[in-house]
């Protein structure tokens, strides 16, 4: 439950801490009070969305904080392992919103975004406003509300559903691989035709920059020709400039000393030494002119090729690597395909039992629905019948498709509730038919029917009672006093009978401090004024005083009737 919830520099509040217990908490006061400033509050740290509006004027940042206790439902519980956050005592949820916009979200004082606080909430409290009955009122919803009062029994029946669909969808996902006879065809011709163009092709990885490499050889052919060809000449030239003609002088002349100094006996050797490795080197000259002549030769050969290895390439990839990749998909599927006929039509048996197994599975969970829907219809028009609306008709309209395809993981059903107000006139969805005070009331009776269902621990009850009054809001107080029994309730109200039935009654007033108008939130430990304010005006009557004392017995007459 909520058990605290602290409010600083929201619209009028400067600080507020507001105790709240289990039971019915009901919040009352003069209309501007500020009523809407407490729950729009907490759904900002619930985490809905909100804009910097809501900070009060002339400061810079609001903060919002709520502590929960006895919180710990299973939902909750997986919520936070998700999250990877230690279950504590306490869950204390605190948000923080500055005028630029910058928003700061922690639970349990680790820091959260916006979306992560807004899904543990939406485990936590269940908010229902005056105009905020969009749950009920879209369709789309309704599979959902009527299959978690089918508890266990229904959720196991999904999970069949769920796994026979992930089954069909996933064969028939394999066999569209394959297609009809004629498309395995017309593809197997083509992943042939593309397997031996790559083969035929026969590129070698790096041979696309060798290719590039040799082309720029034979672009500069005429200067690596002259440079090698200048090169030898200088090297071993029959003039007497030549690098070995000059070798060959310098030794002869230190031969002719080298019986007067020991030391220049291994210059000659050194000498010849390098008349060796000159010799060499013009040998390799000339081999590699001889090999130039022949590429010049294949000019047009290289370029060709270029073309071809280049065009392979971009065709399948654009690289090497995702072109051996391509060609092993390619020949792994022209395998697959030439040996399709077989696994085809094992597939075709495996599709026909799980279509059996899928349509088996969805009509057992529709049964089940169809039951839940049954009792649902029966305990809503009892419920609405309390509540002043026995000429009301109410109808979980399932619609059921025979078509195997067109089945989900969530079944073959679509859901709808259906009502008609009054006798004589016709069912029609929710939302097209239904006014706000009614409204009011259905919900109300499908909040007593489904209460700990969900398993969510506190409800809110935003002015609800709109348009409802006489003997119907007594029976509306004792409805909201029993949702109390099974969960903590928070109700803002402008109604006596639901005032009197509270187990604590908060005032909501507002005054004038040092030129600020401030809202402010006092426990009443007597409420008797204010039932009898809320019974005759701020100017009521001698009656009312007497009559908030009647209906505050009769409200707990009620309470110990059903504590038995």
């Amino acid at each position: 439950m909520l058990s605290q919830l602290s409010i600083e520099n929201i619209a009028l509040i400067d600080k507020l801490e507001l105790t709240l217990s289990n039971g019915l908490n009901v919040l009352s006061g003069e209309t501007g009070a500020g009523k809407s400033i407490i729950i729009d509050s907490l759904n900002f740290v619930l985490g809905e969305r909100a804009d910097k509006s809501l900070i009060r004027y002339g400061t810079d940042q609001a903060v919002v904080q709520a502590v929960f206790e006895d919180y710990l439902t299973p939902n909750v519980k997986e919520y936070l392992d998700d999250l990877g956050i230690e279950a504590e005592d306490v869950l204390i949820l605190r948000r923080k919103m500055t005028v630029d916009g910058k928003n700061e979200c922690r639970i349990n004082g680790r820091i959260s975004t916006l979306s992560i606080l807004k899904g543990l909430t939406e485990t936590l409290v269940d908010i229902h406003g005056q105009h905020e009955h969009q749950s009920l009122l879209k369709s789309s919803n309704h599979i959902k509300l009527l299959d978690d009062m089918g508890e266990s029994a229904v959720e196991k029946a999904k999970e069949t559903v769920y796994k026979s669909h992930k089954k069909y969808v996933s064969l028939k996902n394999e066999f569209s691989k394959f297609g009809d006879a004629s498309e395995r065809e017309r593809k197997l011709d083509v992943l042939t035709y593309q397997i031996e163009e790559i083969e035929k092709a026969d590129v070698k990885d790096g041979e696309e920059e060798e290719l590039l490499a040799q082309r720029k050889r034979i672009r500069n052919m005429e200067k690596i020709l002259s440079a090698l060809s200048d090169a030898k000449r200088i090297l071993d030239g029959y003039d007497s400039s030549s690098v070995s003609a000059s070798i060959k002088n310098c030794s002869s002349l230190l031969n002719s000393i080298s019986t007067y100094d020991d030391q220049i006996a291994p210059l000659t050797d050194r000498l010849d030494s390098a008349k060796v490795e000159i010799t060499d080197i013009s040998d390799t000259l000339e081999d590699m002119l001889e090999r130039l002549d022949f590429d010049a030769r294949s000019a047009e050969k290289i370029e060709e090729r270029l073309e071809l290895v280049r065009t392979i390439l971009h065709k399948y990839g654009g690289n090497w690597d995702a072109l051996q990749k391509f060609y092993q998909n390619a020949s792994e599927e022209a395998n697959m395909l030439a040996n399709a006929s077989e696994t085809v039509e094992k597939l075709e048996k495996e599709i026909k039992s799980a279509r059996k197994e899928l349509i088996d599975d969805a009509q057992k969970l529709t049964a089940l629905r169809q039951k839940v829907a049954k009792k649902f219809e029966k305990d809503i028009t009892k419920e609405l019948c309390d509540l002043g609306m026995s000429g009301s008709t109410f109808k979980v309209d399932i619609q059921t498709t025979d078509e195997p395809d067109e089945i989900s993981a969530n079944g073959a059903d679509s859901v709808e509730f259906l009502i008609s107000p009054n006798v004589g006139e016709p069912l029609k969805p929710l939302a097209k038919i239904i006014s706000g005070g009614e409204m009011s009331r259905f919900m109300l009776a499908f909040k007593n029917i489904v209460t700990g269902i969900d398993g969510i621990g506190t409800m809110v009850f935003d002015e609800i009672d709109t348009g409802i009054s006489g003997n119907i809001s007594a029976v509306v107080s004792e409805k909201m006093c029993n949702i109390s029994r099974n969960r903590q309730v928070i109700a803002v109200t402008h109604m006596p009978s639901l005032a009197a039935m509270a187990d604590s009654h908060y005032l909501i007033a507002k005054s004038t401090q040092n030129g600020k108008t401030l809202t402010h939130v006092d426990l009443l430990e007597d409420d008797t004024d204010e039932v009898a304010r809320l019974i005759g005006g701020n100017d009521y009557s001698k009656y009312a005083v007497p009559h908030a004392h009647e209906m505050k017995a009769w409200a707990q007459r009620y309470k110990e009737s059903i504590a038995k």
